[in-house]
């Protein structure tokens, strides 16, 4: 299952139905979930595997999936492309209902920080909006087009800290699809840090 077209930082929770997987093993085994109701289970031990893939630029084939799969070799890289390799063991008391929905929470894109001139996750609001004016699944405008001092400040005042909460004034969380138009998706990304662009 794809998740990004482009490199993320990492899957932080995984959920199998409304289960959330609470341990996988270092062949990456689900051995116990945690299911709605806080109770712990080991249903899907033996009967699932999820190998993650981080989307890097030089990612390599799933191994795994390359040994199981014989249309799947090692070009398969899908480098800059996020996903999970799940392999299923039927069991129809495991999956009365058939292959369940998995889904995952994940921190997402890296984005570059014109104010220490490194790319790393990050959901400050201007740096998200500046990635996706950059980017080609966004605006893809030239670097010099783009006002660096102005996202500088802008991502100093949303990385302020809200001292109700304790936290970044600020932040963009969320995700977007390219049927979305820029204007619906700039929109969106905008109200995140009640700002303007123009």
């Amino acid at each position: 299952v794809a998740y990004t077209g482009h490199e993320i930082e990492s899957f932080d929770e995984i959920y199998i139905n409304d289960a959330k997987v609470t341990n996988l093993d270092s062949n990456g085994n689900v051995v116990t979930v945690e299911l709605p109701d806080g109770t712990s289970s080991n249903r899907y031990n033996g009967r699932l595997r999820i190998n993650k893939h981080l989307g890097s630029p030089n990612q390599t084939a799933d191994a795994d999936l390359v040994a199981e799969v014989p249309e799947w070799t090692s070009e398969h890289r899908l480098r800059g492309i996020s996903y999970l390799y799940m392999r299923f063991a039927f069991n129809q008391d495991v999956y009365p209902n058939g292959v369940p929905q998995i889904t995952a929470t994940i921190k997402g894109k890296k984005v570059y920080d014109p104010r220490t001139d490194t790319t790393a996750w990050s959901d400050n609001p201007a740096l998200c909006l500046r990635d996706y004016l950059s980017n080609s699944y966004g605006l893809d405008e030239v670097d010099s087009n783009i006002d660096d001092a102005l996202v500088s400040v802008a991502a100093n005042v949303c990385d302020e800290t809200d001292t109700d909460a304790g936290t970044a004034r600020y932040a963009c969380n969320g995700a977007f699809t390219t049927e979305s138009s820029p204007y619906d998706t700039l929109g969106n990304m905008l109200t995140s840090m009640v700002g303007l662009l123009w």
